[in-house]
Protein backbone atom coordinates (compact mmCIF):
# COMPACT_ATOMS: atom_id res chain seq x y z
CA UNK A 1 0.00 0.00 0.00
CA UNK A 2 0.98 3.57 -0.38
CA UNK A 3 0.51 6.74 1.24
CA UNK A 4 -3.17 8.18 0.93
CA UNK A 5 -3.89 12.35 -0.38
CA UNK A 6 -7.93 12.06 0.34
CA UNK A 7 -9.71 13.58 -2.36
CA UNK A 8 -10.80 16.32 -0.01
CA UNK A 9 -7.77 17.89 1.00
CA UNK A 10 -6.73 18.56 -2.93
CA UNK A 11 -9.53 20.93 -2.54
CA UNK A 12 -9.24 22.40 0.29
CA UNK A 13 -5.52 23.51 -0.76
CA UNK A 14 -7.12 25.71 -3.37
CA UNK A 15 -9.84 27.25 -0.78
CA UNK A 16 -6.93 28.01 1.07
CA UNK A 17 -8.14 26.23 4.11
CA UNK A 18 -4.81 24.81 5.22
CA UNK A 19 -1.78 27.04 6.19
CA UNK A 20 1.51 25.18 6.12
CA UNK A 21 3.63 28.23 7.03
CA UNK A 22 5.61 28.53 9.91
CA UNK A 23 3.00 30.24 12.15
CA UNK A 24 0.21 29.16 10.40
CA UNK A 25 -2.04 26.22 11.18
CA UNK A 26 -1.55 23.83 14.33
CA UNK A 27 -1.04 19.82 12.55
CA UNK A 28 -0.66 16.69 14.66
CA UNK A 29 0.20 13.12 13.48
CA UNK A 30 -1.26 10.09 14.75
CA UNK A 31 -0.54 6.83 14.64
CA UNK A 32 -2.38 3.34 13.71
CA UNK A 33 -1.84 -0.49 14.08
CA UNK A 34 -4.03 -0.82 11.03
CA UNK A 35 -5.26 1.71 8.01
CA UNK A 36 -8.32 3.28 8.35
CA UNK A 37 -8.31 5.87 5.54
CA UNK A 38 -8.94 5.64 2.33
CA UNK A 39 -8.97 8.82 -0.71
CA UNK A 40 -12.65 9.41 0.59
CA UNK A 41 -11.82 10.14 4.24
CA UNK A 42 -12.06 13.76 4.94
CA UNK A 43 -11.16 14.08 8.86
CA UNK A 44 -8.91 12.42 11.65
CA UNK A 45 -10.38 9.18 13.10
CA UNK A 46 -9.38 7.50 15.90
CA UNK A 47 -10.25 4.04 14.84
CA UNK A 48 -7.29 1.64 14.61
CA UNK A 49 -5.32 4.48 16.74
CA UNK A 50 -2.27 3.20 18.68
CA UNK A 51 -3.50 2.50 22.54
CA UNK A 52 -2.73 4.90 24.96
CA UNK A 53 -2.91 3.01 27.95
CA UNK A 54 0.28 2.49 29.51
CA UNK A 55 2.09 3.17 25.99
CA UNK A 56 3.36 6.70 26.35
CA UNK A 57 1.17 7.66 23.17
CA UNK A 58 -1.43 10.25 23.63
CA UNK A 59 -4.58 9.66 21.68
CA UNK A 60 -5.01 12.04 18.84
CA UNK A 61 -0.92 11.87 18.69
CA UNK A 62 1.91 14.23 18.83
CA UNK A 63 1.68 17.95 17.73
CA UNK A 64 3.80 18.66 14.70
CA UNK A 65 6.49 21.36 15.19
CA UNK A 66 8.44 23.07 12.24
CA UNK A 67 6.17 23.51 9.64
CA UNK A 68 8.00 24.77 6.72
CA UNK A 69 6.91 25.85 3.06
CA UNK A 70 9.41 25.32 0.57
CA UNK A 71 9.26 26.36 -3.01
CA UNK A 72 10.99 26.02 -6.65
CA UNK A 73 10.15 26.82 -10.07
CA UNK A 74 7.98 24.42 -10.43
CA UNK A 75 7.37 22.40 -6.88
CA UNK A 76 5.74 23.87 -3.37
CA UNK A 77 6.88 21.25 -0.59
CA UNK A 78 6.09 21.42 3.47
CA UNK A 79 8.10 20.06 6.30
CA UNK A 80 7.83 19.04 9.54
CA UNK A 81 10.20 18.76 12.19
CA UNK A 82 10.77 15.27 13.33
CA UNK A 83 7.61 13.63 15.87
CA UNK A 84 9.19 11.78 18.95
CA UNK A 85 7.89 9.17 21.51
CA UNK A 86 10.04 8.60 24.25
CA UNK A 87 9.52 5.56 26.99
CA UNK A 88 7.02 4.17 24.12
CA UNK A 89 6.09 1.00 24.17
CA UNK A 90 3.97 0.37 21.27
CA UNK A 91 3.75 -0.69 17.78
CA UNK A 92 2.19 1.58 14.54
CA UNK A 93 2.15 0.32 10.78
CA UNK A 94 0.20 3.51 9.72
CA UNK A 95 0.15 7.45 10.89
CA UNK A 96 -2.11 10.36 9.58
CA UNK A 97 -1.30 13.87 9.52
CA UNK A 98 -3.99 15.90 9.74
CA UNK A 99 -5.01 19.70 10.61
CA UNK A 100 -5.72 20.16 14.24
CA UNK A 101 -6.82 23.75 14.04
CA UNK A 102 -9.54 23.44 10.75
CA UNK A 103 -11.82 20.90 12.42
CA UNK A 104 -9.69 17.87 12.27
CA UNK A 105 -9.23 17.95 8.02
CA UNK A 106 -7.51 14.62 7.30
CA UNK A 107 -3.96 16.22 4.87
CA UNK A 108 -2.37 12.70 4.39
CA UNK A 109 -2.65 9.18 5.49
CA UNK A 110 0.70 7.61 6.15
CA UNK A 111 2.32 3.64 5.31
CA UNK A 112 5.32 2.82 7.34
CA UNK A 113 5.64 -0.34 4.91
CA UNK A 114 4.80 -2.76 7.67
CA UNK A 115 4.76 -2.95 11.68
CA UNK A 116 7.62 0.04 13.37
CA UNK A 117 8.08 -1.30 16.87
CA UNK A 118 9.33 0.84 20.26
CA UNK A 119 9.96 -1.13 23.51
CA UNK A 120 10.39 1.00 25.99
CA UNK A 121 12.30 3.18 23.40
CA UNK A 122 11.94 6.15 21.14
CA UNK A 123 9.80 5.63 18.90
CA UNK A 124 10.41 8.26 15.76
CA UNK A 125 8.90 9.37 12.58
CA UNK A 126 11.34 11.54 10.40
CA UNK A 127 10.46 13.31 7.81
CA UNK A 128 12.08 14.05 4.48
CA UNK A 129 14.15 16.69 3.28
CA UNK A 130 11.36 18.89 1.49
CA UNK A 131 13.96 20.54 -0.58
CA UNK A 132 14.65 17.59 -3.10
CA UNK A 133 10.29 17.34 -3.91
CA UNK A 134 9.93 13.98 -4.75
CA UNK A 135 10.60 13.04 -0.87
CA UNK A 136 9.07 15.51 0.58
CA UNK A 137 5.83 14.52 2.92
CA UNK A 138 3.62 16.48 0.55
CA UNK A 139 4.84 18.53 -2.59
CA UNK A 140 2.94 19.69 -5.22
CA UNK A 141 4.02 20.12 -9.42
Amino acid sequence: MANIIPYAFRGELLTGTHNFASGGDSFKLALYTAQPYTTASTVYSATSEVSASGTNYTTTGNALTGNAVVYATAVASCDFADSVWSTATFTAAYGAIYNDDQGDKLCVALDFSGNKTATNGTFKVSFPSPATAADAIISMA
